[in-house]
Parts: C-alpha cells; structure tokens; sequence
C-alpha cells in the first residue's frame, strides 16, 4: 500500500503527495522477491527475507512531462539564473564565468535533489526523478546536470521532439525523467458537454 516515508498515512487514488508533510507517496517492497510489504513490517511475509534495507521507490500516480513544459521550465530557470545573477552583482560580489557556474550548479544541480524542484519545475509541476520513479541522489543530480549542459551546446532537447518516448538525451544518458505532477485528465471531445 502506498504510504507517506514520514507520517505513515496511506495514499489516497488522486494525490501523489502527502497533505500533511507534502512527501511523495512511496511503495516499500521486498528487495529478494520484489513483495508489496507494509511500511514496518520486519520481514517479508512472502520468503521471509530482513526488510532493513527493503528499497523503496515513489508510487505516485505520474505522468512523463511534455517535452515544450520541460523547454519552458528550463527557460524560467534560465531567467530565474539571470535575476540571481543581478542579485549577486548588486551584493557587491565578483562576478564573472565562475559565479554563473555556482549559480547554475546550485538552480540545477543541488535544486533537483530528493524530489526537489527548481523554479521552472514548480511553475510548471514538474519533478525529476529516475526512469524508475525514485528521488536522485546528489552524484545522479550533478551528472544530469552535466549531460544536460552538454546537449543543450547543440539543442540536443530539442531531438526529444522526434523520439517516440519523449526523452531527452540527457535523460537517456542518465536515465532520468522529467515528470509532470499534474494528474491525467481526460479533455472532453469538441462540441461536448463535460
């Protein structure tokens, strides 16, 4: 059953977060036989197998973003890292190439980490997790961040537009995806009442 990590309250259908601590709903499971088990449970109730270090991976009801919801999100980073950056000049500090790389080290590569959201993310509802729906870790966060930097050299994001699933080659280097927090709904045909 999908449960909040923090306070233990189960998911309800619609919502991929918590409404008392805002964490994402995840899924415990046996990490021998791959059981469904209960958030404290001890053993597997199925091979009875040490739950210490069951995995858990995010069960929220999630859907891959649009590639044009990434590019503008990326776009509202983008932006946000200019204000920043006018910020950190009218503080009185240097700038220059190194205070821009620490600026979009910390937008980007520090931002994403544990579900995370930069600025354009949250705009658009957005969050970057792995292929398999868990959180990134700093290291997995600072290599997309890289293998990001490198395609949009040569507007690699826009080659999503031509893949059948929608990713990124930085999201097929790293094997990450971005993910839309906004819920499917179905749109009404034309000339139909909803």
């Amino acid at each position: 059953m999908p449960h909040c990590p923090e306070c233990q309250q189960e998911a309800s259908a619609a919502d991929s977060r918590c409404p008392l601590d805002r964490n994402f709903f995840v899924l415990s499971c046996c990490p021998r036989c791959q059981a469904e088990v209960f958030p404290k449970e001890r053993f597997c109730a199925v091979c009875g197998s040490d739950l210490e270090a069951a995995p858990v991976r995010l069960a929220a009801p999630l859907k891959a973003a649009s590639v044009p919801a990434r590019v503008t999100a990326t776009l509202l980073d983008g932006l946000a890292l200019l204000v920043a950056y006018e910020v950190w000049l009218s503080l009185g500090w240097s700038g220059g190439l190194p205070a821009v790389v620490l600026l979009a080290v910390a937008c980007w590569g520090l931002l994403p980490i544990r579900a995370g959201q930069t600025l354009g993310q949250h705009v658009m509802g957005q969050v970057v997790l792995t292929e398999d729906r868990r959180e990134l870790d700093l290291k997995a966060s600072l290599i997309r961040m890289l293998a990001a930097a490198c395609s949009w050299s040569f507007l690699g994001p826009l080659l999503a537009l031509f893949r059948a699933d929608g990713a990124t080659i930085a999201e097929a280097w790293t094997r990450t995806r971005t993910w839309s927090l906004q819920p499917d709904r179905e749109k009404p045909l034309a000339g139909t009442r909803p």
